[in-house]
């Protein structure tokens, strides 16, 4: 009699088993979707200094200084294209010369499909007020950006850049301060 009520739960467990190797196999069928593009910030476009306005350009003359210290992707592949939530690390830090207690910030996300080729770009502006004592505020600011799918269908030359929109000005003072560095 055991026999038999052994051979029955064998018998009615096949399908199971079957349906779950047929299962297990399927997933090796589907393909997982590709990471998402890398992120990056762009020397000299990861740091800025605001002076007081008409005044120098040393220290004494800083209101804040900002950096970008990171960019975090997460990405959702779709038939027309590509979905990303992009955080944007954003750190402020108060100068000497600072009297309005805020750091007023523009910066930009871009998508760049090969090297050099933008095809898209938008400037943000953020605001971080300096509360209290304190002399570095931070904040991610987190944006949705789509990116239809190239002609071609391959997304591997696609990279998102961000950094700070920065004034001609800054832009040199950084490039004086790096070749000063070298």
């Amino acid at each position: 009699m055991t026999q038999v009520d052994s051979r029955f739960r064998v018998l009615r467990s096949a399908p199971l088993i079957l349906a779950a190797l047929v299962g297990l196999s399927a997933c090796g069928l589907n393909e997982p979707p590709p990471p998402c593009p890398p992120a990056a910030v762009p020397n000299p476009l990861g740091t800025g200094t605001t002076f007081s306005p008409g005044g120098g350009q040393d220290l004494t003359e800083v209101q804040y200084s900002t950096q970008i210290t990171g960019i975090r992707l997460t990405c959702d592949y779709r038939d027309d294209g590509v979905a990303l939530e992009v955080g944007v690390r954003i750190v402020a830090e108060r100068g000497p010369a600072d009297r309005d207690r805020v750091a007023k910030i523009s910066y930009f996300v871009a998508v760049e499909q090969g090297v050099g080729n933008i095809t898209a770009k938008q400037v943000y502006d953020v605001s971080l007020p300096f509360e209290g004592n304190k002399r570095r505020v931070g904040t991610i600011e987190v944006l949705d950006v789509f990116v239809p799918r190239p002609p071609d269908g391959n997304f591997t030359a696609l990279q998102i850049l961000g950094g700070l929109q920065l004034t001609p000005e800054q832009l040199e003072y950084n490039k004086r301060i790096k070749a000063s560095q070298n």
